[in-house]
C-alpha cells in the first residue's frame, strides 16, 4: 500500500520511525567520530579542540583567532591558549593580517601529518560515496546540511540561555 492510501496515523508512525532511526544513526556516528578523534589526538599529542581548529583551517583557510573562537563556540582567551600550543608544536603559524596590521591570521602548517592518519577512513568514505547514485548523494547532502543547521541553531540557543541546572 502506498503512503497516499495508508491511514494518516500509519504515515505518522512511519515518519516517526524514520526520524528515530536517523537520529539514532547520527548519535552512533557522533560516538564513532568522537572515538576516532580521541585516537587521532592521542597519536599526535593533540587534544580534541586542537583537531577542531586544524579541521576548520584545512576546510576554510586562514582565519583570525576571534573567528576561530566564534566558530567553535569557545572563549577567545581559551583560543589563545589552543593557538599557542599549536604554534609551538608546528601545527599552525600566525601571520599579520594583510588588511589590518593589528590583527593576525592563523594558517595550518604541517597538516599533511594528519592526512596519513585519516587516510583509511577517507578511502572508506570514498568507496561508499562511489556506490551512491547522484540523486542519493544529493538527498544525503541536503539532509546532512539541514541536520548541521538545526544542530547549530539549537547550540546557539543553548549558548544564549547559559548553563542549565
Amino acid at each position: 500500500m502506498d503512503d497516499a492510501k495508508r491511514p494518516l496515523h500509519e504515515n505518522l508512525t512511519a515518519a516517526t520511525n524514520v526520524a528515530d532511526a536517523l537520529r539514532n544513526e547520527l548519535r552512533q556516528l557522533r560516538i564513532e567520530l568522537s572515538v576516532s578523534t580521541r585516537r587521532v589526538a592521542a597519536a599526535t599529542g593533540l587534544n580534541e579542540s586542537d583537531l577542531d581548529v586544524l579541521d576548520l583551517l584545512a576546510r576554510f583557510g586562514a582565519q583570525s583567532p576571534t573567528s576561530l573562537a566564534r566558530r567553535l563556540g569557545i572563549h577567545p582567551a581559551t583560543m589563545t591558549g589552543v593557538l599557542t600550543r599549536l604554534e609551538k608544536s608546528g601545527w599552525v603559524v600566525r601571520r599579520p593580517d594583510a588588511t589590518d596590521r593589528r590583527s593576525v591570521q592563523v594558517e595550518p602548517s604541517g597538516f599533511d601529518r594528519l592526512t596519513a592518519l585519516y587516510r583509511d577512513a577517507n578511502e572508506g568514505l570514498d568507496e561508499i560515496a562511489a556506490q551512491l547514485t547522484p540523486e542519493a548523494g544529493e538527498v544525503i547532502l541536503e539532509y546532512l546540511g539541514r541536520v548541521c543547521a538545526a544542530v547549530h541553531a539549537a547550540s546557539i540557543r543553548l549558548g544564549a540561555d547559559g548553563p542549565t541546572r
